[in-house]
């Protein structure tokens, strides 16, 4: 097996491998579902958040980040910047890309700094593509969200929560990482806020509170510019690089020499007095523990005044723990450093919350939030929304999907990602159509038929006759969006699902 550990001089190691790796042989889905999609559907400019593994010297992975911006043309054209973990000075972008009638494809991005890079891509709509990487030494996963031009030059302003991944932490590259999840309000350019985070290493992880200041700079006319997080506690700056997607949302990049992490910014909203929890969720998060990205989970949870109980399926360094029951929680809302929305769960009773802190909600709004797990020895953040169908049932599924998940293979050692498209026919019966690339360039398996269930609180359970099969559970936000873990032992891959449209 492969080691998952830690690579020093990780931007030489990694730009040797892109030069020595150039463009890779891939192919896209050569089998096509029904659709209306062409090149012409993709067309306008489209940021892109990716999280990725380098293979380097055949030994060692090695996590990296891309977060930057492209225009295409609608007739197979690409321009753009990128940032990315090795260099975050805004490389400029020549590339191409096919678009077939069922919105899977290919887009080439040439880079100076990270030479020619392929994806193999699904679109969501005309406003979203799933991507992942199908070179065969790097691999990568990421979604591109068209950008409001009439937001794309203009300085973010407004109360923002936010939500960074740190594998390289910038406080020390080399030893620490980071789950953080926070607030602040900008005026300006500058505001305030606060945040919550698991910084440090496995075995001394550890809970903070800090106090932040922020500023952003103008950006320029792509939505390109750089901002700096002060933990006012640690008097530490962490550097971003953030791309405007629209006035709600800013992706972002850790630029600070060493440190590999992206994450991403929303605009908050009708969050006032402190609002939390109400209602019921469903959730996925990833994190880090002995391993890099080594646990993932996917559930559902109901959150009634004071309480949160609820159910989920957790992937750890190849172990499977299905529909665990959630020990029911003491939560209580409020604000930070003058920022609302604030949901810290415990797991005691009482009014107050006695107890020690097991997570952090962040609210953007009363249907979403940003959380992360404080147990001491991972480190975990996540998603969670409001459900919005119920009960569920086999027939609240019905259609093309999007599938987009990407992992760690831990009988290979390699790490693995999918795209592609997955029909349900509303009744019991699915089929799969994917690319997936674990570091060989990719491949399409053709199409894969399975069966699906679905319980009331919207936990999917598919299986799927792949070789070796794929099983997969899944738990429904609503009849066109789902949190998807695959369960098969030995896999750490989760994603998303989308209704296409």
């Amino acid at each position: 097996m492969r080691t998952f550990g830690r690579v020093p001089c990780l931007g030489l190691a990694l730009l040797s491998l892109v030069a020595a790796v150039g463009c890779g042989s891939g192919s896209p889905i050569l089998n096509h579902f029904t659709g209306n999609f062409s090149n012409a559907s993709l067309k306008g400019t489209y940021v892109y958040q990716i999280h990725a593994i380098a293979l380097v010297n055949g030994v060692s992975i090695v996590p990296y980040r891309q977060v930057g911006v492209f225009t295409a043309d609608g007739a197979g054209g690409i321009t753009g910047t990128d940032d990315s973990s090795v260099s975050s000075s805004g490389t400029v972008i020549q590339g191409s890309y096919q678009i077939a009638s069922d919105g899977t494809g290919q887009i080439t991005f040439n880079t100076s700094s990270l030479g020619a890079i392929q994806f193999a891509v699904t679109m969501v709509s005309t406003s979203k593509v799933q991507m992942i990487e199908n070179d065969p030494s790097l691999n990568a996963a990421g979604v591109a969200e068209l950008q409001d031009p009439t937001a794309a030059g203009t300085t973010p302003a407004g109360t923002f929560v936010f939500r960074l991944h740190q594998e390289a932490a910038a406080q020390n590259p080399n030893t620490e990482e980071a789950s953080q999840v926070g607030g602040f309000s900008l005026t300006s350019g500058s505001g305030s806020g606060a945040m919550d985070q698991i910084l440090g290493t496995t075995s001394s992880a550890a809970l903070t509170s800090p106090n932040l200041t922020v500023n952003f700079s103008a950006p320029a006319a792509s939505g390109r510019g750089t901002a700096t997080l002060l933990d006012t506690t640690a008097n530490f700056i962490t550097h971003v690089v953030y791309y405007i997607v629209n006035s709600g949302e800013l992706a972002l990049l850790v630029s600070d020499a060493g440190a590999t992490g992206s994450g991403s910014a929303e605009a908050q909203t009708s969050v006032a007095g402190g609002t939390g929890l109400s209602g019921s969720y469903a959730f996925g998060s990833r994190g880090d523990d002995l391993s890099l990205q080594g646990l993932a989970t996917v559930g559902q949870f109901t959150a009634t005044p004071g309480t949160i109980a609820g159910v989920e399926d957790l992937m750890q360094d190849g172990t499977f723990i299905p529909n665990a029951v959630l020990a029911s929680t003491c939560f209580a809302a409020g604000a930070a450093n003058g920022i609302n929305g604030r949901v810290v769960a415990t797991n005691g009773s009482g009014a107050p919350c006695s107890g020690s802190t097991t997570q952090i909600f962040w609210m953007v709004n009363p249907s979403r939030a940003f959380f992360l797990d404080d147990n001491g020895a991972t480190f975990e953040d996540g998603t969670a929304d409001l459900q919005t169908t119920n009960p569920f049932s086999a027939s609240s599924l019905s259609g093309q999907y999007v599938i987009d998940m990407d992992g760690l293979d831990l009988n290979s050692g390699f790490y693995l990602s999918r795209v592609g498209l997955l029909k349900f026919d509303g009744s019991s019966n699915l089929t799969l159509n994917e690319f997936a690339n674990e570091f060989n360039g990719g491949a399409s398996p053709g199409l894969i038929a399975g069966t699906y269930s679905v319980g009331a609180n919207g936990r999917i359970v598919a299986n799927l006759n792949n070789n070796p099969a794929l099983n997969l559970v899944m738990y429904a936000v609503s009849s066109s969006q789902a949190y998807a873990l695959q369960k098969d032992s030995m896999f750490i891959t989760s994603g998303t699902l989308e209704l296409q449209h």
